[in-house]
C-alpha cells in the first residue's frame, strides 16, 4: 500500500486520477492532433476516479473514490509498528489485522446498511432512506510472512471454519511475485487457479500466464525505458486483443496522461495531477567538521556509490544467470518431449508391427507396398524441397554478385568520372592562370 508499489517516482502527496471515457459525438481521429491533449476534459466524459495521499515516508494514508467528479467514500489505512497494514476500509468491506512474529492474522468485515427502525424496508426507497454502515463479520485469514513483509501463504476461513480460499505464493531474489496458486470453495466445489508471472532483467513485468477450470489466459507486456506499458497483448481460447498505450510524463517521470487503445481503437484516457512532498534534506550539524572528517565522509559516499554500483551490476548478473537457467530448462524441457515423441513413435511402430503379424500375407503386401509409395514420395518431396532451396540461394548469390558487380561498376566509373572532373579543373585553372599572367604582362 505504498507510492512504489504503484509505480509512481519521487515524494509523491496527492495522486487525483479520473477516468475519462467518450462521447456520443466523440472523434476517432483526434489523438492523432497532440494539442487536444490539454482539453481532454472538453472531449471526454469523466466517469469514475480516486483521490489517494500519501505520507512522507510514502506509505498511503487515504484512499477518496469519486464518480463523475463528486467525491464518494474516504477510507483511511493504518499501519502496524512493523510497518505492515493494521486496518483498511474498502468499498463493501473492512478489514483489521493483528501481527505476531511471521504470522498475522486478519479479519474481513463485510459492509452492510443498517436502516433505522422507523423505515419500512416493504415500501420505502431504500436508495434515499436514512442508514448506517455496519460491518458484520465475513472471512478470517491467517497468513505466513517473509522476513520482507511478503505474503507466502494466505488461508480463508468462513464463520464456521469451513475454508473458504487457500492462497500459496512464490518470489524470486528481487521479491517479485513469480507464481500464485489459489484454491477456491467458495462455489461449494474445489477450483484450482495458477498464475505465472515473468520479468526482463531491470524487473519489469513482461509476461503473465493465468490457467484455471474456467479460462486459460496469456498476458504478453512491452514497456518502455520508464517500465511503463506501452503494449498489452491478451491471447485467450476465442480471441486476441491488443491493447496500447501513450502517456505524457510530468518533470518527475510520472505520467499525467495515459491513452489506452483496444485493437487500435482509442478507449479511455486517465489523467493525474499529482503533487509532491518537498524533497527531505540532511540537517546541518552546527558545528564545523574537521577536513579529516569531511574526507571520510565524501570516501564513505565514494565507497556507497561503488558498492550500489557493484549491487546493481550484481543483480544484472543474477537475473542473467536466471534467464539462462530457464532457457535451459526450455531447452531440457525439449529435449525431453522429443524423448518422449521418439519413443510414443518407436511404441506407434511396434504396436504396428504387432497388427501386422495378424494380416493375410497379401494384405501385408499391399501395406508394405503402401509404405514404400509413401517413403518414396516423402523422399522426392524432400528432394524437391531441397532443389527448390538450392535453386532459390543459387539465384541470390548470383543477385548478390551481380548487384557487387554493379556497384564496382558504378564505384569504378564514378572514380573515373572524379578523375576526369579534377583532371578538367586543374587544366581549366592552368588557362586561368596563364591568361592572367598575361593580361598583367600586357598591362606593364
Amino acid at each position: 500500500m505504498d507510492r512504489q508499489q504503484m509505480g509512481l517516482r519521487g515524494y509523491v502527496a496527492t495522486m487525483d486520477e479520473d477516468i475519462l471515457i467518450r462521447k456520443d459525438y466523440f472523434r476517432e481521429d483526434w489523438p492523432e492532433r497532440k494539442w487536444f491533449v490539454k482539453d481532454l476534459r472538453n472531449v471526454l466524459s469523466e466517469d469514475n476516479g480516486r483521490i489517494v495521499t500519501f505520507n512522507e515516508a510514502g506509505r498511503m494514508t487515504s484512499i477518496t473514490y469519486t464518480y463523475q467528479g463528486k467525491q464518494g467514500k474516504k477510507t483511511n489505512c493504518t499501519y502496524a509498528s512493523n510497518g505492515l497494514l493494521s486496518a483498511f476500509v474498502g468499498e463493501g468491506y473492512k478489514v483489521t489485522a493483528k501481527y505476531n512474529g511471521n504470522m498475522a492474522d486478519i479479519n474481513v468485515y463485510a459492509e452492510t446498511k443498517d436502516y433505522k427502525p422507523s423505515v419500512n424496508l416493504r415500501k420505502a426507497d431504500l436508495n434515499t432512506a436514512p442508514y448506517t454502515n455496519v460491518y458484520p463479520f465475513d472471512l478470517k485469514c491467517r497468513q505466513e510472512l517473509g522476513e520482507d513483509g511478503l505474503v507466502l501463504n494466505s488461508n480463508y476461513f468462513y464463520v464456521d471454519s469451513m475454508p473458504a480460499k487457500i492462497c500459496k505464493y512464490d518470489y524470486n531474489h528481487m521479491n517479485l511475485l513469480m507464481s500464485e496458486r489459489v484454491e477456491d470453495y467458495t462455489s461449494g466445489e474445489k477450483e484450482i487457479t495458477t498464475v505465472r508471472y515473468t520479468y526482463d532483467y531491470r524487473g519489469f513485468l513482461t509476461k503473465k500466464v493465468l490457467h484455471s477450470r474456467a479460462l486459460d489466459e496469456t498476458t504478453t507486456y512491452e514497456n518502455n525505458e520508464l517500465g511503463d506499458c506501452t503494449k498489452m497483448t491478451v491471447e485467450r481460447p476465442y480471441g486476441t486483443v491488443v491493447y496500447t498505450f501513450e502517456y505524457v510524463y510530468d518533470s518527475m517521470d510520472n505520467w499525467t496522461v495515459r491513452l489506452e487503445f483496444e485493437d487500435g481503437i482509442f478507449d479511455n484516457a486517465a489523467v493525474r495531477t499529482l503533487t509532491y512532498h518537498k524533497e527531505p534534506k540532511e540537517k546541518k550539524s552546527a558545528v564545523k567538521e574537521p577536513k579529516e572528517k569531511k574526507s571520510a565522509v565524501k570516501e564513505s559516499k565514494k565507497e556507497r556509490a561503488v558498492s550500489e554500483k557493484k549491487a546493481d551490476k550484481d543483480k544484472e548478473t543474477d537475473l542473467k544467470k536466471a534467464e539462462k537457467e530457464r532457457q535451459k530448462a526450455e531447452k531440457q524441457a525439449a529435449k525431453e518431449a522429443e524423448k518422449q515423441q521418439k519413443a510414443a513413435k518407436k511404441a506407434q511402430e511396434q504396436q504396428q508391427k504387432e497388427l501386422e503379424k495378424n494380416l493375410s500375407k497379401e494384405e501385408q503386401k499391399a501395406l508394405k507396398a503402401q509404405r514404400k509409395a509413401e517413403e518414396k514420395a516423402a523422399k522426392e518431396r524432400t528432394a524437391a524441397q531441397k532443389k527448390a532451396e538450392k535453386e532459390m540461394a543459387a539465384a541470390q548469390k548470383k543477385a548478390e554478385k551481380e548487384r557487387l558487380a554493379a556497384e564496382k561498376r558504378g564505384a569504378k566509373e564514378m572514380a573515373a568520372a572524379e578523375k576526369r572532373a579534377a583532371k578538367e579543373r586543374k587544366a581549366a585553372e592552368k588557362r586561368a592562370e596563364k591568361e592572367l599572367k598575361a593580361a598583367e604582362k600586357g598591362k606593364k
